[in-house]
């Protein structure tokens, strides 16, 4: 509303703006679409993380271990850090021998140099794969990895893209479950398993009703094993009792 000083308020009346044309709006789609693509490249470019698995014996640790990205060398390419342990996943462009390939070393890259990142004068790693694709390493190949009794053997490496999601078994059949998310970071939930109370038992095995079973060990397979509290009485799976390929409980 306005007001005049010596007149009544009157109103004012604006007529609404035009609907946009298709073709407005078929531009307006591919601006927003453009933006965002670039926003999702610009973030989301490289893969944020990997789980190495497919290591020799020697070098088991590594199986199972989230490598997390951390910058980028001189070159452009990721460089990625284990998760509780000092070991990097990152590409070598020339270390002395004039072969570029993604490595994985127990010293951190130094991303101001152009060759031999780790600084020793050798081509020395825990593991290797030639390669000149400096944007993400293999995701599954042959790798030359320095295992038992000091020598390098060829084993298939999987590097699997993305989160992961470990449980662990603990004492009395408690589990212990760690999620890494996508920043890198982890958080850990431990779910204690219940104890038992049997009921419903015949007559002959009366004695058994009422009895609570307590978690107290795991199988090889994973599954608790319960013991009454204050009698030699279990509770347990067993896959194959008699070698007949039959699955029962007992």
């Amino acid at each position: 509303w306005l007001k005049h000083p010596q007149a009544e308020p009157f109103a004012v009346f604006l007529p609404p703006p035009a609907a946009p044309s298709a073709r407005s709006m078929a531009r307006l789609i591919a601006a927003v679409a453009a933006t965002a693509a670039s926003m999702v490249s610009a973030t989301d470019g490289d893969t944020w993380m990997y789980t190495l698995s497919g290591a020799c014996d020697a070098q088991g640790d590594l199986n199972g271990m989230p490598f997390v990205k951390q910058s980028s060398t001189l070159s452009g390419a990721p460089y990625y850090k284990a998760l509780r342990a000092e070991k990097y996943l990152y590409h070598e462009p020339d270390c002395q021998d004039g072969a570029p390939r993604w490595v994985l070393d127990a010293k951190m890259p130094d991303v101001n140099k152009t060759r031999d990142l780790d600084g020793d004068g050798n081509c020395d790693y825990i593991g290797r794969v030639d390669s000149r694709d400096t944007s993400h390493p293999p995701t599954s190949g042959a790798w030359t990895m320095l295992c038992e009794d000091g020598h390098y053997k060829q084993q298939f490496v999987v590097l699997l893209e993305g989160s992961t999601t470990t449980t662990t078994t603990l004492e009395k059949g408690a589990t212990s479950t760690t999620t890494t998310s996508r920043n890198g970071t982890q958080s850990t939930t431990t779910k204690a398993t219940a104890s038992l109370t049997l009921n419903g038992a015949c007559t002959y095995k009366r004695t058994l009703n009422g009895l609570i079973f307590d978690v107290v060990s795991t199988a090889a397979d994973g599954s608790p094993i319960y013991k009454a509290r204050g009698v030699e009485e279990y509770i347990y799976h067993d896959a194959d009792c008699d070698g007949a390929g039959s699955v029962t409980t007992a």
